[in-house]
């Protein structure tokens, strides 16, 4: 989401727009110059130490990434799209394509109204995943602390790193940047933003998407929020700024001097309440959790909403063997199953999930556990999406073993991984399930907006 512009900070927080050299000279120049907080600031409990957490957002990264691919493409209009049809919905849009007003979430059509000869090309997930693991490459040689946030943004932690006290948290930015150009491309930039936290850093690099580098701190936090809406605030939709209106709330300003009991007329509860108090204020609220994965997913939207019990059965057995290979591919299993269902023209969703007796990983596992919630389904209505999804995950090897058991990995999971072999190396349709032989392989390789679209951590290690 791009933000309004900042306004200038003060002084000694302000960014030089001279050479990269001497905009990080002048970084580590302004560690030694510390601002004292203003009465305002103490007053109203801003986090008044010196920053050193960075968000890092690539720009236009799917269209910008295709773009560093073919060079056709570069200086061209582009919209990545789901799908290669008119009503599909454009998941990423080149700097061009946006200058024209071409921007995520519209349909295919629509972009076509504003620039009929728009290019459209589908995702490419295995390139984004490449380009993020060179992100996250990029970001170990300067902190251990670093946590992908989605496939396209990570944040990094310079407390207690050598280069917090070389370079200042503006010349890691600077060296991200640079080391992008040179070994991801001149088409990928990032955004980068500078604060005392990983909310507050995201803010900063909400400021310029336009590989921006921004900080904001106790000597400009109340100067940039009375640039904002409530809704550039990240975690605040228009459903978030019209509750918190009820209160009297309308700007990020009065959000941030906001009394409990005004923050209750708006509904909100008193734990939700005091982590946004802290959040505004510049402090950290969860911190860094890592970046193993939580859940694992697939959905299809359907080319014609159908309520064919066969139909929806062949589709969500695709959708189990693709969430077991990704489950397997990072060495984890999960005890919970869960289906989701959009169903459409009419509008309303189904969901279900339940616990299994022991973890799984193979998509017949999947599956099966996936049919019985399924089953209970309105069969009268017809169903646009279908999704698959697997939580509670452990490693692997994790949980109790079977005294009685086999020594050896079971019959059916030896048999999946001897598949997702073949597959590596032949494709993913070089091996089906007999009941799928000679159907069309109407499901691919997607990500998900709000997810890291990665398997884990582990799989970046692999050669």
């Amino acid at each position: 989401m791009a933000g309004p512009s900042s306004p200038a900070p003060p002084a000694g927080a302000a960014l030089s727009p001279r050479s990269p050299l001497a905009r990080a000279r002048d970084a580590c120049e302004h560690l030694l110059d510390v601002i004292p907080p203003s009465p305002e600031a103490i007053e109203l409990g801003l986090n008044t130490a010196n920053p050193a957490t960075l968000v890092i957002d690539l720009n236009c990264a799917f269209a910008s990434i295709e773009q560093q691919h073919d060079p056709a493409l570069r200086g061209r209009p582009l919209a990545i799209a789901a799908y290669a049809t008119d009503a599909a919905t454009v998941v990423s849009s080149s700097r061009e394509a946006r200058d024209l007003g071409i921007k995520t979430g519209m349909r295919v059509f629509e972009a076509k109204a504003i620039f009929p000869t728009i290019v459209v090309r589908e995702p490419n997930p295995p390139r984004y995943r490449s380009v993020s693991d060179k992100l996250m490459e990029i970001l170990e040689r300067h902190s251990p602390d670093i946590l992908r946030m989605s496939i396209d943004e990570a944040s990094m932690d310079l407390a207690g790193t050598p280069n917090l006290m070389k370079l200042g948290p503006e010349g890691v930015a600077l060296a991200v940047k640079r080391a992008i150009r040179e070994e991801v491309g001149e088409c990928v930039t990032a955004s980068v933003g500078i604060s005392t936290s990983i909310w507050m850093a995201k803010q900063a690099s909400n400021l310029d998407k336009r590989d921006g580098l921004q900080r904001i701190d106790h000597t400009n936090l109340l100067a940039v929020f009375e640039r904002l809406q409530l809704t550039d605030l990240s975690g605040i939709a228009e459903a978030s700024a019209r509750r918190l209106a009820r209160g009297g709330i309308l700007t990020p300003l009065q959000f941030l001097r906001a009394t409990p009991p005004r923050l209750r007329l708006a509904g909100m509860h008193s734990e939700v309440a005091r982590s946004w108090s802290m959040r505004l204020r510049g402090f950290e609220v969860g911190g860094f959790e890592g970046v193993k994965r939580k859940s694992y997913s697939h959905s299809h939207v359907l080319a014609r909403a159908t309520a064919s019990q066969s139909d929806l059965e062949e589709l969500l057995m695709r959708l189990s063997d693709m969430v077991g290979r990704r489950l397997r591919a990072a060495g984890r299993r999960g005890s919970v199953v869960s289906v989701g269902i959009v169903y459409r023209p009419d509008d309303g969703h189904f969901s279900r999930q339940a616990k299994q007796p022991a973890p799984v990983a193979t998509g017949d596992e999947i599956y099966q556990a996936a049919l019985q919630l399924l089953a209970a389904r309105d069969p009268r209505r017809t169903v646009g999406t279908l999704g698959v999804g697997l939580s509670g995950l452990v490693d692997g090897e994790a949980g109790q073993l079977d005294l009685f058991g086999e020594g050896t990995a079971p019959r059916s999971a030896r048999l999946e991984a001897a598949v997702d072999r073949i597959r590596d190396r032949f494709g993913e349709d070089a091996v089906q399930r007999s009941r799928l032989l000679g159907r069309a392989p109407v499901v691919r390789d997607r990500i998900a907006f709000g997810n890291t679209g990665h398997p884990d951590e582990p799989a970046r290690n692999k050669s």
